[in-house]
């Protein structure tokens, strides 16, 4: 297991201060939004080049930092068909360019989701995801989705059912457990953890770390092994699955890096 970091969470720099950050606080990997980790790159389709490339590529190689996922921020079921076809044609470049940036995964999460939206946006992130992939497909890349339960893929069983629906090798899972939990659910958060495992555990690319604590009904973020999700449970099985995975610290404080980063070792020996 490999223990890494959301870029952004150690601010927006030039690449090389950037991979110094990283570096110093002691991840070996880390995701990287370019548009908010790096300074001077803008959301807008077309920024993407080369020579740009090969520039942070090269400062976090210096740093012997794998940028384990471009995060691509994007809103795939997005109501507003301009908007959403945008979004997607950023994510399409993002994936043109993401070997050059020293990657193979590029990944977002899906669209905030009101139950009685979810069968038409789940139509929506179909065609978004079906365009990603077979995207990907032709760079030899992967298209990562991370479900979060206030989303439109907001279920195990709803993720492993897009994997089935677009039914392509470059769809894969960035998973985030505590994304699919909440103080409604926490109490069942090992049958959670069983059923990702069991729809789509061969489908795990990456894979996101925090903590919470509850505090007046709701989830508070923590240190991680401070809190009350079972990262025992948890880490015990994707050791089994996927040995070498990386694993990104979100939400990260520097303040308490050294922390989280000895917690996820322990948990990489279980």
């Amino acid at each position: 297991m490999k223990i890494g970091v959301r870029g952004h969470d150690y601010g927006c720099a030039s690449p090389q201060e950037m991979a110094r950050r990283i570096s110093d606080a002691g991840f070996s990997c880390f995701q990287l939004a370019l548009h908010k980790a790096i300074e001077g790159f803008a959301t807008e389709y077309g920024h993407l080049n080369p020579g740009f490339c090969h520039d942070v590529r090269t400062a976090f190689e210096s740093r012997k930092l794998e940028v384990a996922v471009l995060g691509c921020y994007i809103e795939p079921s997005d109501l507003n068909e301009e908007k959403r076809l945008y979004d997607v044609k950023r994510f399409l470049e993002q994936i043109a360019y993401c070997r050059q940036l020293g990657s193979s995964i590029v990944a977002t999460e899906t669209s905030r989701c009101t139950e009685d939206e979810r069968e038409k946006r789940y139509e929506l992130l179909k065609d978004s995801v079906q365009r990603m992939a077979r995207q990907a497909e032709i760079f030899g890349v992967f298209a990562g989705i991370e479900p979060v339960l206030a989303h439109t893929l907001n279920t195990p069983a709803l993720a492993a059912k897009l994997l089935s629906d677009i039914a392509s090798p470059a769809l894969q899972i960035v998973l985030d457990p505590i994304n699919l939990l909440s103080p409604e659910n926490i109490e069942r958060q090992r049958y959670i953890i069983d059923e990702c495992f069991d729809l789509f555990s061969d489908r795990i690319v990456a894979v996101h770390a925090k903590d919470v604590v509850m505090e007046n009904g709701a989830f508070r973020r923590c240190v991680i092994g401070d809190g009350i999700f079972d990262h025992e449970y948890f880490y015990k099985k994707l050791n089994r699955a996927k040995p070498g995975i990386c694993v990104l610290r979100e939400e990260a404080h520097p303040e308490t890096a050294k922390r989280d980063i000895e917690a996820l070792k322990r948990y990489s020996l279980l």
